[in-house]
C-alpha cells in the first residue's frame, strides 16, 4: 500500500518537476535577454496569475484559487519592495520575513479541505493571504524594518548554506512545509497537493538563488503555469473521467463518437445481477465490483477504448473494426471478468496486507468469494443505422438479447455470433 501510494505520488509530481526544470534552464539564459524581453518576462506572472484566478473561480476549484492568489501576492511583493540591494537593512528584514510568510501560507493552504469555490468559503481565506502581504509591505513602507536588523535572532541572520540566501529559520520552515505537503500528497493522492508541494519547492529554490537575474519572474511563471495545468486537468477529469472507476465517462464517449470515422463497432456491456450485489453486500461492495470490472475490461480490451456509460453499464468502442473482429476482443473481456477471483472483505480480515497474506496461508477464511459476470451486445455501423446513437441503441438491443439467453455471453447484432 505504501509503495503504491509513493509511486502514484511520484507520477503526480511529474508536471511540477518538468516546470521546475524548465524554469531553471530558462533562468540560465535570462541574463542574455534584451531589455524589452526582460520587461515582458516580469509582466508574465501577473497575466498568468489573473488567468489562473479566473479559471479557478470558473471551474469551482477553491484551493487552486487560493494557491494562485498566494503566488501572485508573493511575486507582487517582491516586485514592489525588493528591486534594490539586500544589503540595505530594510530590504534584508523584508526578505527574511517574506521567506517565512510564503511557506506559512502554503502550509495553511495545504491543510484546507477542497470545498470548491464559494465566496463564503474563499473570501475570508483570500483575505488572510492578502492581509499577510499587505502588512509586510506596509511595515516596510513606514520604514519600521530598518531598525529591526539588530533585533533579529542569529538564526535569521546566518545563511543555512553559503552562498544560498535562505537563512536557517527559513530553511527549517520551508522543510517543514514540504514535509507537510508530501504527507498530504501521500494521503490524498491529488494533483492539487502535488502542485502545492512543487510551488513550495519552486519558491524555496527561487529565494535561495534570489540574486540571479529574472529568477523571481521565471519561477513565478513556472508555478503559475503548473497551477493552470492543474486547474485545466482537474476540470477535464471532472467533465470526462468517471471518479469511481477512473474510466472515461459518457461525455468522453460522445466526443469520440463525433469524430470516430466510417468504420467502427460498439459494445454495450452490463454487469449481470448487479442489483444482487448491492442488496446482499451493500453499495460499498457494489462500487468494489464496478471498479474490478472496469480494471479487467481496460486490461483485456487491447486496441479498444472502454467507457463507463452509467450505473453498471459500460461501452467499448472498436475503431476501424467490424463486428466479427471486435467479437474476439469482447470475448476476451468477458472471460477476463468472469475469471477474476473476486473476494468480498470479511469482518475478520485484517487491514494490514502482510497480516492478511499470513492469514490466507494458514487457510483461515477472510473473505466471501463471488462470481462476477458481464453480458455484451455488439453492433457495427452500417448504412441502415443513421448515426452513432442508432448504433448504440442496436448494441443495447443485442445486450438485452444476451441477457435473455442466460447472461455471461457476447452477442453480435449483425452477425448473430455468440459464445455458445
Amino acid at each position: 500500500m505504501l509503495a503504491h501510494a509513493f509511486t502514484k505520488s511520484l507520477r503526480l509530481l511529474i508536471p511540477g518537476i518538468i516546470t521546475l526544470i524548465a524554469g531553471i534552464l530558462l533562468q540560465q539564459q535570462a541574463a542574455a535577454l534584451p531589455l524589452h524581453y526582460k520587461d515582458i518576462v516580469t509582466l508574465l506572472p501577473y497575466i498568468l496569475g489573473v488567468i489562473s484566478l479566473i479559471l479557478a473561480m470558473s471551474f469551482n476549484q477553491g484551493r487552486l484559487f487560493l494557491g494562485s492568489l498566494n503566488a501572485l501576492c508573493f511575486y507582487a511583493a517582491i516586485q514592489a519592495e525588493l528591486q534594490t540591494s539586500l544589503n540595505l537593512p530594510a530590504n534584508f528584514v523584508f526578505f527574511s520575513l517574506l521567506c517565512l510568510l510564503f511557506p506559512a501560507q502554503q502550509a495553511l493552504l495545504s491543510l484546507y479541505p477542497e470545498r470548491g469555490f464559494s465566496p463564503r468559503w474563499a473570501i475570508p481565506r483570500a483575505g488572510i493571504i492578502i492581509c499577510g502581504y499587505l502588512l509586510l509591505c506596509g511595515l516596510k513602507y513606514t520604514q519600521s524594518f530598518a531598525g529591526w536588523i539588530s533585533t533579529l535572532p542569529s538564526s535569521m541572520l546566518e545563511l543555512a548554506f553559503d552562498p544560498l540566501l535562505l537563512n536557517q529559520v527559513s530553511l527549517a520552515v520551508f522543510s517543514a512545509t514540504l514535509l507537510l505537503n508530501g504527507f498530504l500528497l501521500m494521503r490524498r493522492q491529488s494533483l492539487v497537493d502535488a502542485a502545492m508541494l512543487m510551488m513550495t519547492l519552486a519558491a524555496a529554490v527561487m529565494l535561495a538563488f534570489f540574486a540571479q537575474p529574472l529568477v523571481s519572474a521565471l519561477f513565478a511563471c513556472s508555478a503559475l503555469i503548473l497551477l493552470l495545468f492543474t486547474i485545466l486537468f482537474n476540470s477535464y477529469s471532472m467533465a470526462f473521467i468517471d471518479e469511481l472507476t477512473g474510466l472515461p465517462g459518457r461525455r468522453a464517449l460522445e466526443n469520440q463518437l463525433a469524430s470516430v470515422g466510417k468504420h467502427y463497432t460498439l459494445a454495450m456491456v452490463d454487469v449481470d445481477h448487479f442489483k444482487k450485489f448491492n442488496d446482499t453486500y451493500g453499495h460499498d461492495v457494489g462500487d468494489q465490483v464496478l471498479r474490478m470490472v472496469a480494471s479487467q475490461m481496460r486490461q483485456a480490451a487491447k486496441g479498444a477504448q472502454v467507457f463507463r456509460y452509467g450505473g453498471e453499464e459500460f461501452t467499448i468502442l472498436f475503431k476501424g473494426k467490424d463486428e466479427a473482429a471486435a467479437w474476439h476482443t469482447a470475448e476476451r473481456v468477458r472471460e477476463a471478468v468472469a475469471g477474476y477471483p473476486m473476494y468480498i472483505r470479511g469482518d475478520n480480515r485484517p487491514e494490514d496486507a502482510d497480516e492478511g497474506k499470513n492469514q490466507r496461508s494458514k487457510g483461515q477464511p477472510e473473505s466471501d468469494y463471488v462470481q462476477v459476470c458481464i453480458s455484451l451486445g455488439l453492433c457495427q455501423n452500417t448504412d441502415d443505422l443513421a448515426d452513432s446513437s442508432a448504433v448504440l441503441k442496436a448494441a443495447d438491443e443485442a445486450l438485452y438479447k444476451a441477457k435473455q439467453m442466460g447472461r455471461n455471453r457476447t452477442i453480435g447484432r449483425q452477425t448473430g455470433i455468440t459464445n455458445e
